[in-house]
């Protein structure tokens, strides 16, 4: 079993990576792995709420991490997009 990174202290994590993201459906979570390997999840929720939007646009269409500096990785919805960075990730509770 994976075990998971605890979320550091606002405005104390440090710049890594993104290596990979992925949205498990069933737990309604996006699971993010850095450079160094540890893992974090947010939840779907916690994401929509950053990025104000609603819960009415339905699922997730896809979701990549942004090529040049993987510093974030980004959602797909069928009408919207949502950016989510690397120390919201590293910092939510």
């Amino acid at each position: 079993m994976k075990t998971y990174a605890k979320p550091k202290l606002l405005g104390t994590a440090t710049f890594e990576p993104i290596r990979y993201v992925r949205y498990l459906d069933e737990e309604d979570v996006f699971e993010v792995e850095f450079k160094s390997g540890e893992t974090f999840r947010v939840s779907h929720s916690a994401s929509r709420q950053a990025n104000q939007l609603a819960n009415s646009f339905g699922a997730v269409g896809s979701v990549w991490i942004e090529a040049e500096l993987r510093a974030n990785f980004l959602v797909r919805y069928t009408t919207e997009s949502a950016d989510c960075a690397w120390d919201f990730v590293k910092e939510s509770a």
